[in-house]
């Protein structure tokens, strides 16, 4: 004849496991928070992304400005609007070409932005007195502006 276990520190024997309702609400639970994941994560995976691509190109702007004042010549930037890439050059020579994520495209930008020695911006082939370049993803636009006088980039978001 078998003996029976003892419950340990004052427990029932009815204490042991989960009931068949705690099991399916937790399940429910997770079901829900995973839904939600599911539809608002691509939302924010294309946000990410815009901001990454305009963060970079801020960033380019900056760098090709800076070392055009240092090397005392010039740099541009042209905009490949077609395969939503951009190539930098110094005096003419390819030093790098930057392709935009996944499902970013420019709105709006000028053809080339040429830093000369000096640093000053200009802007060549697209509307006249535009320091701006529009980024996209199709639902959210950033605008990187670049001020003509001085040089600044700054970015806003509508």
């Amino acid at each position: 004849m078998r003996r029976k276990s003892q419950p340990k520190d004052g427990q029932s024997d009815k204490a042991r496991g989960f009931t068949l309702l705690e099991v399916l609400l937790v399940l429910t639970l997770l079901a829900g928070v995973g839904f939600v994941l599911l539809v608002k994560l691509p939302v924010e995976a294309e946000n990410r992304n815009l901001s990454l691509a305009s963060t970079q190109l801020i960033q380019e702007l900056r760098d090709v400005r800076a070392s055009a004042l240092a090397e005392n010549t010039w740099y541009e930037i042209r905009f490949y609007p077609s395969n939503n890439t951009y190539r930098i050059f110094r005096e003419g020579v390819l030093e790098k070409t930057i392709a935009l994520p996944e499902k970013i495209s420019f709105a709006n930008q000028p053809n080339t932005v040429r830093f000369s020695a000096e640093g000053v911006p200009i802007f060549l082939g697209g509307p006249i007195l535009s320091g701006s370049i529009f980024l996209t993803n199709g639902k959210d636009t950033r605008y990187v502006i670049t001020a003509l006088i001085t040089g600044r980039v700054r970015e806003e978001i509508r």
